[in-house]
């Protein structure tokens, strides 16, 4: 099985479709997209941007606003969960224990210009796993 994950990994980081970051190392991925994070023996998928209400540049608004996005992780041999990370802490969390590391939401990227709603296939999440 350990080696069926390996070689999966190698096929998708072929593709372009997987990335393997190493661990304190800044990552980012497109909807879809997908790193295994051999350092705490864990794949994560970027899968969508369920909200994103920041206030655009420019624009005078009452709060900065916030954006989710939705993760999958799963471990190197087990199921996969799903987990949401926030732009703004005060919206719910921004990082999610892996237990002996942690995998932040870095920023998310475009940063809305104007009201309105960015594509999902526009948005590039950047996080990193950080050792505890």
């Amino acid at each position: 099985m350990r080696t069926e994950v390996a070689v999966l990994g190698v096929l998708l980081t072929a593709c372009g479709l997987a990335t393997q970051p190493n661990l304190d190392e800044e990552f980012d991925l497109k909807v879809g997209e997908r790193a295994t994070l051999t350092d705490v023996s864990l794949f994560v998928r970027f899968i969508e941007v369920s909200g994103d209400s920041r206030c655009p540049l420019r624009a005078q608004c009452v709060w900065a606003g916030d954006a989710a996005v939705l993760l999958e992780t799963a471990p190197l041999a087990g199921d996969a969960m799903t987990d949401t990370l926030h732009t703004n802490s005060a919206m719910g969390p921004d990082t999610l224990d892996l237990g002996t590391a942690a995998l932040r939401l870095v920023r998310l990227d475009p940063y809305p210009e104007t009201p309105g709603s960015i594509p999902q296939d526009q948005y590039v999440v950047r996080l990193i796993v950080e050792a505890r």
